[in-house]
């Protein structure tokens, strides 16, 4: 479908969101160029310009499904690779509110699978590699937004500038479009921030008697219960094991003090599966955690230019949202192009944005040491005793505990939850 006016589109960022934009960009331009400041390791290799590259990315299971229909196959290069599947009602144990959420005997579609980031990126970008169309430019830095009268036509590189019909901001969380937009003479964004000042810690390691799960979460309960345990099965036998804590009750990045940081959650499973095991890693630690939210559905945008991901909807990765809020972006792109671009896009990607954004900056406000906390209303507080409810019977309904987490993993609307079945089990 290219055409003399959709000849070439530059997407900053080579990160998961700038692929999976790059991917749909081939269908509608004869030329795609990813530009990043890294050189792009063809190998699973961590990143400079993905700090929080060791610590562990969840793929939710519509995330999975993104990849599929934009990548048919990739489960199978995923395997390849050393990625683990694993069915999230089956292989998923769950630690909340002072007990185990029940699991499935078999297999209930949920398919997604568990692996480091950086294998997960690299297998992306080596499908991305095999478009004819799709060029990379590594090792660039982007310093501004080319602009001629007022549109945005490419952009500035230290050395050269690069024309394009559009471009796509995908540069995450140190993106610059608010200051460049600033700089030209554009209205800049107004921006939501909301900091739980949580901070991870993580470690791999060999598990010699690994739990009878794929993926443990011990998690973290407001007000008061501020850290959580994650333990994931990533490639090469080796497991992923993280520690969190709420309102800046970091875990220690030696050896004693992550064990006993450990040994303080809620139950004893995840500390029991590292005590004795040999690790493989350094601790690493990460505190850019916070919710921020640019609000370019509110300004004028100058044509030529759109953003997505993290450079637009940035979460507290606690949650585990960010690669399928990047695949829902490819998303909202793809059905605006395919209406040649007619409709507001920044717009669409905002409702996108809702749900994920609510669940995100809604949990992290139940913590009193949360910075930019929102107050519930009276409607969101009949909500949450409602959900409350459902939880309590989720610990041992594993119908209940499903439709919870076919919410989460973003298969169904929040509207799942007032089924009348659940109703009637909410209230009697």
């Amino acid at each position: 479908m290219s055409t003399q006016q959709n000849q070439h589109a530059i997407v900053i960022g080579g990160s998961i969101a700038g692929l999976l934009a790059a991917r749909v960009l081939s269908e509608y331009f004869e030329r795609v160029t990813i530009v990043d400041r890294d050189q792009l390791p063809l190998t699973a290799e961590p990143r400079r310009g993905v700090p929080q590259s060791v610590q562990p990315h969840v793929l939710y299971a519509k995330g999975y499904q993104i990849l599929e229909a934009l990548f048919p196959g990739i489960g199978e290069a995923l395997s390849h690779a050393g990625a683990v599947p694993f069915d999230w009602g089956q292989d998923f144990l769950y630690f909340q509110a002072g007990h185990w959420t029940p699991t499935t005997e078999t297999p209930v579609g949920m398919k997604s699978y568990t692996c480091t980031r950086p294998l997960l990126e690299s297998t992306i970008r080596q499908q991305v590699s095999h478009i004819p169309n799709v060029e990379f430019l590594p090792g660039q830095r982007v310093i501004g937004l080319l602009l001629k009268g007022s549109e945005i036509k490419g952009i500035k590189l230290a050395q050269r500038e690069l024309s394009a019909q559009l471009v796509v901001d995908a540069s995450g969380r140190s993106t610059q479009t608010p200051q460049w937009l600033q700089d030209l003479g554009f209205t800049p964004p107004p921006v939501t921030v909301i900091d739980p000042r949580l901070g991870y810690a993580t470690r791999r390691y060999r598990i010699p008697n690994p739990p009878s799960c794929k993926i443990l979460l011990i998690s973290q309960e407001p007000p008061h219960q501020k850290r959580l345990g994650y333990l994931a099965q990533v490639e090469n036998d080796q497991w992923i094991a993280t520690l969190g804590g709420y309102g800046q009750d970091y875990p220690p990045i030696e050896h004693s003090g992550f064990l006993e940081f450990a040994q303080s959650l809620a139950d004893p499973m995840f500390y029991q599966a590292i005590a004795q095991a040999e690790p493989t890693s350094e601790i690493r630690a990460h505190r850019a955690t916070m919710n921020r939210l640019y609000h370019y559905e509110r300004i004028e945008m100058p044509a030529g230019l759109i953003a997505i991901g993290d450079s637009v909807c940035a979460l507290c990765p606690v949650y585990g949202q960010g690669m399928t809020v990047s695949g829902l972006s490819a998303l909202v792109l793809q059905r605006w192009l395919a209406k040649s671009k007619s409709a507001n896009f920044q717009k669409q990607l905002a409702q996108s944005n809702v749900f994920p954004w609510s669940l995100a900056t809604g949990f992290d406000s139940k913590f009193p040491t949360t910075k930019g906390a929102i107050a519930p209303n009276p409607i969101a507080k009949l909500f949450q005793a409602y959900t409350n409810r459902l939880t309590e019977i989720a610990q041992n309904d594993i119908e209940v505990h499903l439709q919870f987490l076919q919410m989460a993993h973003m298969l169904k609307s929040p509207n799942v939850l007032f089924h009348p079945k659940l109703i009637l089990k909410a209230l009697f």
